[in-house]
């Protein structure tokens, strides 16, 4: 079915009512028509389709109105296919897009982002980009981390947005040598639990982080060392050494490490191909992780969520109120963060 193999779609139908209790957790269903779009992903990198057939068999098991869009694997500048932007455009309002694709949805009008799109058209939605890092085999991983308790990390979510909201400042300390202090001052956190229950909201599944930007453009500064995973142009990559970044009055200044060049020829590569290139290495996000079944697995929709970890950002935070817009936004994800608000310890 759809092009899928035997083989994939054996193990995705086996996992269905894993699917359903996913749909039925984050958007509690009634009649809204469901356009699902995916692609076939890459040599043993078969994830994205997976995801999709497996929301596609849920939605049929309730008898809702259910499309699945199959498109070429889109970087970020490309245009979605022909027939997945015709599919958006003729969407009743107040539907729900489920996006699960290998790299990026890809462009479907001049100006206007996808997120804006469903917030304009009260569709609601659940994304997973970026799939081609991860092979079939971490497919029960991804399930695992999409199928946890979600009232319990709602609690924990909610928890720490509380606390952020009313912070000035907040400082991140690690073991390994991070030691980099947030101006947050007015700001607010956004708590990604899984909840996507209201006309025109969405975000990503796995669902599992609390993130602020920092006020301003220049409020950031210290050092961060990362030891998890690195976002860069060609992926995400599991580092087996740390890179260190130096951050001065909001802006990368250098960095250092086995894998440093990775990150420097990300950046370059972004600053060629942006109108403001100034803007690329500026920090524009402070987030932690709190899904505890995700796991590092060098995959950043699913790394930047896992319980234990914290990350940084650095490019575009103007979608969830920073005053940085830009073609990148990279996570850096980083171990065993202490959390200081205010200057008092976070308990986690």
């Amino acid at each position: 079915m759809f092009g899928l193999s035997e083989d994939i779609t054996k193990i995705v139908e086996k996992n269905v009512p894993r699917f359903v209790k996913v749909l039925k957790n984050s958007l509690k269903m009634k009649e809204e028509e469901i356009l699902i779009i995916s692609d076939h992903g890459l040599e043993g990198k078969k994830v994205a389709s997976m995801l999709g057939y497996g929301y596609y068999l849920a939605a049929k098991k309730k008898k809702l109105p259910t499309a699945l869009l199959f498109q070429d694997v889109k970087k970020g500048f490309m245009f979605a296919d022909e027939h997945v932007v015709k599919a958006m455009e003729n969407l009743p309002q107040n539907s729900i897009i489920i996006v699960a694709v290998s790299n990026k949805l890809g462009r479907f009008g001049e100006n206007k982002s996808f997120r804006i799109f469903c917030h304009e058209q009260k569709h609601r939605f659940l994304s997973a980009t970026g799939l081609a890092d991860v092979s079939a085999s971490h497919f029960d991983v991804f399930l695992e981390a999409m199928c946890v308790n979600y009232r319990r990390m709602k609690k924990k979510g909610t928890a720490i947005k509380k606390l952020w909201d009313k912070a000035s400042e907040i400082r991140v300390k690690t073991e390994a040598g991070t030691d980099v202090v947030f101006n947050v001052k007015g700001m607010q956190a956004i708590a990604n639990i899984g909840e996507y229950h209201q006309p025109g909201i969405g975000g990503n599944m796995p669902a599992g982080e609390v993130y602020i930007p920092p006020s301003g453009i220049d409020g950031v500064n210290g050092k961060v060392v990362i030891d998890g995973s690195m976002k860069t142009d060609f992926g995400a990559v599991l580092l087996d050494e740390p890179v260190t970044i130096t951050i001065v009055d909001g802006r990368v200044e250098k960095v250092e490490g086995k894998h440093a060049l990775l990150l420097e020829e990300t950046f370059q590569r972004f600053e060629d191909r942006a109108k403001y290139p100034e803007r690329v290495r500026l920090v524009c996000e402070l987030g932690v992780g709190i899904n505890p079944g995700a796991v590092l697995i060098g995959s950043m929709i699913m790394d930047e969520k896992v319980l234990g970890t914290a990350h940084v950002a650095m490019g575009s935070n103007y979608w969830f109120g920073g005053e940085i817009r830009t073609v990148f936004h990279g996570d850096q994800v980083f171990k065993n963060p202490t959390f200081y608000v205010d200057g008092k310890k976070m308990e986690m």
